[in-house]
C-alpha cells in the first residue's frame, strides 16, 4: 500500500480517500484467499472448514484467433461460499465471461473484483438480484475510478452466473452481448437479450442522454462502439450504461447444462449447433469434460 501512494501521491484528500480505499479492498480480497487456502494446509484447522461440495463439472476454453491480442478473460469458481465464509446458504459456484474491447484494462479488473463485489454487497447473500446488480454497478463505478487516476482504457461487456443448487436456483447477470444458454433436454433457452445499439430500449435511452446511433458495419453508439452497456468506456458514458440486467431462474431438474460465451461465439455457432457440440462431445467422451 504504502509503495502505491509513493509512486502515485495523491493530489487531494478525496484521491487519497479512494486509493486508500481500493488499496484495502484489494488486501482484504487477498487475505480471503490466503486464509482459506492456509485453513485447508494446517491440519489442525480443517474441521473449521464445510466439506467440499460436489461441483457441476466445468469446461472452460479461450481463443485469440486472428486478433492481435487477447482482450478477453473468464473466471470459474465453485465453492464461492466458502472462499468467502458464507454461511447457511448450501455451496455456490460462480461463472464469468468479460469481453473486453480497446484495451484489456476492463477485462482484467472485472474478471478480478465483480464477484467480491458480489459477496460484499449488503444484498447478499438473502437478496442476489439486487447484490448482482450492485456488484456490476460498483465494479465500473470503482474501474471508472481507477481509470482516470491511471491512465486505464478500454471497456468489457460482462455475463456471470451464480448456481445455488440448494435452492434449486440460477442467477444471471449480464451487459452488451455476451450470452447465455441454458439446455433444458435437448432445447436451449436464451437467457439473455443482448445489450445492442439498435435494440428500440436501448436506442431511446442512448438518444434522450444526446447520443447518437450510427451504422458502421453494425449499429454502433456514437459511431463508435457496438455494444450499448458495458464497465468501463469512460468517454462513452452515459450513453453506454453500467446497469446490468439479471434473471432468476428456478431449475427443476431438467437441466443438462449451461453454455457462457461471448459473441467471438455467437457471431459463428448457433445456439442449436453449440448444444449439439456439447451433447457429441460428452457422448464421445463418455460425460466427461
Amino acid at each position: 500500500m504504502a509503495s502505491r501512494l509513493a509512486k502515485n501521491k495523491p493530489k487531494n484528500k478525496a484521491e487519497l480517500k479512494f486509493m486508500l480505499a481500493t488499496d484495502m479492498a484489494e488486501y482484504q480480497e487477498g487475505r480471503l484467499w490466503w486464509d482459506v487456502c492456509a485453513r485447508y494446509q494446517d491440519n489442525a484447522e480443517l474441521s473449521s472448514l464445510p466439506p467440499p461440495h460436489p461441483h457441476p463439472p466445468t469446461s472452460s476454453c479461450a481463443v485469440k484467433n486472428s486478433r492481435r491480442s487477447m482482450e478477453d478473460r473468464h473466471v470459474v469458481i465453485h465453492d464461492f461460499h466458502t472462499l468467502f465464509n458464507i454461511k447457511d446458504y448450501g455451496p455456490a459456484s460462480y461463472y464469468g465471461v468479460f469481453d473486453g474491447h480497446n484495451g484489456i484494462d476492463a477485462a482484467v479488473y472485472s474478471v478480478s473484483h465483480l464477484h467480491q463485489y458480489l459477496a460484499e454487497s449488503q444484498h447478499y447473500p438473502s437478496q442476489p438480484l439486487l447484490a448482482m446488480r450492485e456488484a456490476c454497478i460498483r465494479t465500473d463505478d470503482l474501474f471508472t475510478s481507477k481509470a482516470d487516476k491511471e491512465n486505464l482504457h478500454g471497456g468489457t461487456t460482462a455475463v456471470y452466473a451464480l448456481l445455488r443448487p440448494k435452492e434449486q436456483k440460477l442467477y444471471v447477470g449480464w451487459l452488451g452481448d455476451s450470452l447465455a444458454v441454458l439446455v433444458r433436454r435437448g432445447v436451449p433457452y436464451q437467457i439473455v437479450q443482448a445489450h445492442k445499439p439498435d435494440r428500440s430500449d436501448e436506442r431511446d435511452r442512448i438518444e434522450k442522454l444526446g447520443g447518437t446511433i450510427l451504422y458502421w458495419g453494425a449499429w454502433r453508439v456514437n459511431g463508435q462502439l457496438a455494444v450499448s452497456r458495458a464497465i468501463g468506456d469512460v468517454e462513452y458514458k452515459p450513453y453506454v450504461s453500467a446497469k446490468p440486467d439479471v434473471e432468476e431462474i428456478t431449475l427443476d431438474g431438467t437441466e443438462d447444462f449451461l453454455i457462457v460465451g461471448c459473441d467471438g461465439l455467437w457471431d459463428f455457432v448457433t445456439e442449436q449447433e453449440a448444444t449439439n457440440l456439447v451433447y457429441n462431445h460428452l457422448q464421445e467422451n463418455a460425460g466427461q469434460c
